[in-house]
């Protein structure tokens, strides 16, 4: 808020620069194919326009070989060619003027734009100023007490209709209530006759029943009398029966147990004697089988003594054949065992060399594990070295991008502590001309802004009351900007206490004439514009009062 007794500046409109388009690679793409369809669509039209020329040209010169009898008159190449030059030179200064027309509408539909942007972006910093930014607070306000005493009124007239059908209901059901009552009480009058009729045939019933009662209940103990009396001998009966036959079981469980004494001794004694005789067997069967074994050992000794005295026959048979066959036995097996070993030696020489095949191929395999494994962790040694490479660019970057934008922050500083500097000296030396009042253009722009703020509030309020919205934020709005900027609160003095008497003479230190100069048209006009505004207001909300 501008205070009107300290010297100011007129407030300037500082437009920001426009920031730098950035746009994506599909966008940039798009925009690409567009211009190319355009240029396409250029020489299609082009294209087309030679073609239409030449079919003009055509006609043309079937027109004259008629008008001219069927007489050959063509054009030279020399005339052909200038003509078609002429042509292409017209239809390029045609395409420049028009994309000249073209460019020269873009630019100033642009610049319509550009002024109409300007001209909202205006409007909207003046609506987004302190005053009318509570204005525009207050009409949201407004609206939404509109919509809560529309709803309010809703809410009675519903109250007031609730309260008619209720009442409705009351008289409808006191009527029903009347009807059932009397009913009732018919009922209740029909039901006393009923009951005591009903208690007095009752009555009659129960003395005769008890009278049957008692009939029946003598009848019951006589013969319950006679019924105890038979129970008690056909329980003596009973319990001597019992007695009898406790007896005999008693007996034949005697005889039973003696029965199953001697059965157990029994069959002890067949068990004991059948242990007895498995044990007779079993010495039987050890006995048959060792005179067995022993006869087939004598028997193996007898066949191997019967086969070596078979031998000894062959071999005193054979023996002069035996004689000259020994060294070519021995030659033979003399082979056989070279052979044996032989085959055993390349047996070996084959499983070493798999063996070795083997053992190579695991070193192999070893080998280009651990070759693998080196360049894996090369790879992950280069991609880390990459990584804090690619930080450190990124972290330069960073820090220079914030050097440059704290060089761009202290020379804007700068600028604007310059532009202040300037501005101070600027206002030293205004003050130091004499005979200028320094807070008229202070105060002027307060008065402007006071009557843009009346004036704005006054239009919200019309708009506001023509849609039915109560004045109320309003009011707190206009009162408190009143009460902020001192509007209205003059120090009157009465007519009947003001006097023209000059009190002594003038010293010192009074008050100078230049401060009892009477106010400019320009303030006055002002001040009666924020009158006419709060008058204006005024009657709006005295009409809203009645309303």
């Amino acid at each position: 808020m501008q205070y009107s007794w300290l010297p100011q500046e007129r407030r300037k409109l500082v437009i920001r620069e426009k920031p730098p388009l950035v746009i994506s690679s599909k966008r940039l793409e798009r925009l690409q194919v567009n211009a190319q369809q355009l240029l396409k669509q250029q020489q299609l039209q082009l294209q087309q326009e030679r073609q239409r020329h030449e079919a003009q040209l055509r006609s043309a010169g079937e027109q004259l070989v008629l008008q001219f009898e069927g007489r050959k008159l063509c054009q030279t190449e020399e005339q052909q060619f200038r003509s078609e030059q002429r042509q292409l030179q017209q239809q390029q200064a045609q395409a420049k003027q028009q994309a000249l027309q073209e460019n020269a509408a873009l630019r100033q539909e642009e610049q319509q734009r550009q002024q109409q942007r300007i001209a909202k972006a205006q409007q909207l910093l003046e609506q987004l100023r302190p005053g009318p930014r509570e204005l525009n607070a207050a009409r949201l306000q407004s609206e939404v007490l509109r919509g809560i005493n529309a709803q309010r009124e809703l809410q009675q007239k519903f109250a007031l209709v609730q309260q008619e059908q209720q009442a409705q209901q009351r008289k409808v059901y006191e009527a029903q209530v009347q009807q059932e009552l009397q009913a009732a009480q018919q009922q209740h009058s029909e039901r006393q006759q009923q009951l005591s009729e009903h208690k007095r045939e009752l009555c009659l019933a129960i003395k005769q029943r008890e009278r049957e009662r008692e009939a029946s209940k003598a009848q019951q103990m006589q013969e319950a009398q006679l019924e105890r009396q038979r129970n008690a001998q056909q329980l003596a009966a009973q319990q001597a029966k019992q007695r009898a036959a406790q007896a005999a079981k008693l007996q034949q469980r005697r005889e039973q147990a003696l029965a199953s004494l001697q059965a157990a001794q029994q069959r002890q004694q067949r068990l004991q004697m059948l242990e007895e005789v498995e044990q007779l067997q079993c010495e039987v069967h050890n006995e048959a089988k060792a005179k067995l074994e022993q006869l087939k050992v004598e028997g193996a000794a007898q066949r191997v003594q019967r086969r070596l005295q078979r031998n000894e026959q062959l071999a005193q048979q054979l023996a002069p054949r035996l004689h000259y066959s020994a060294g070519q036995d021995e030659a033979r097996y003399e082979q056989q065992l070279h052979e044996m070993r032989r085959a055993w030696s390349v047996e070996q020489q084959t499983r070493e060399q798999r063996l070795k095949q083997l053992k190579q191929q695991r070193l192999t395999q070893q080998q280009a594990e651990q070759q693998q494994a080196l360049s894996a962790q090369q790879r992950q040694a280069e991609q880390r070295s990459e990584a804090v490479q690619r930080r450190l660019q990124n972290e330069q970057l960073s820090v220079q991008f914030k050097q440059q934008q704290r060089q761009q922050q202290l020379q804007r500083q700068r600028e604007l502590r310059q532009q202040l500097d300037k501005q101070s000296q600027q206002r030293a030396a205004q003050q130091a001309r004499p005979g200028i009042n320094y807070n008229r253009d202070a105060q002027l722009e307060c008065m402007r802004e006071d009557i843009f703020f009346f004036d704005y509030a006054r239009q919200l309020m019309t708009t506001a009351q023509s849609q039915g919205c109560p004045l109320k934020p309003f009011t707190r709005v206009v009162g408190q900007y009143k009460l902020e900027n001192r509007i209205g609160a003059q120090v009157r003095v009465p007519p009947h206490m003001r006097t023209k008497l000059s009190m002594g003479r003038r010293t010192q230190g009074d008050s100078s004439q230049l401060a009892q100069q009477p106010a400019q048209p320009e303030e006055l006009q002002h001040q009666q514009q924020i009158e006419q505004n709060l008058k204006k207001i005024e009657a709006l909300l005295l009409n809203e009062q009645r309303n």
